[in-house]
């Protein structure tokens, strides 16, 4: 695999994982506007402000939880679990595992690497 191909891979699943921080913000924000809707407007129609199915929203939080789930129990896992689902930075994910900032980045980058082979099976329904 070429180094073009291989950053390629990395982009389209960093993209998926962080999928998950946006499922989260947008759930919180349809309850916040929701709340703020039947405080002011009976009228006023959630739907219209936020497209989007709070199903689709949390069956992707699904999956991609299922996704780092799916990874070989190591501190990869842990690196891309911290980051990706509970919203840490590297650097304090790192701090939690008791490794350096750059090791940190190292096994970030490599915990991407091998879990874009999970996602490229899970894309094609393998």
């Amino acid at each position: 695999m070429t180094e073009i191909q291989e950053d390629a891979r990395i982009a389209a699943v960093r993209d998926f994982l962080c999928s998950y921080q946006l499922c989260i913000d947008m759930l919180n924000l349809r309850k916040y506007e929701r709340a703020r809707a039947s405080k002011f407007d009976e009228d006023f129609e959630c739907a219209d402000i936020l497209a989007g199915d709070e199903a689709y929203w949390k069956a992707r939080m699904y999956e991609v939880n299922a996704l780092i789930g799916s990874m070989r129990n190591g501190r990869e896992k842990l690196i891309l679990y911290y980051h990706y689902i509970r919203g840490e930075s590297i650097e304090r994910a790192a701090d939690l595992l008791g490794v350096s900032r750059r090791t940190g980045y190292r096994m970030h980058k490599k915990g991407l690497l091998l879990i874009s082979f999970l996602y490229e099976r899970m894309r094609r329904g393998g």
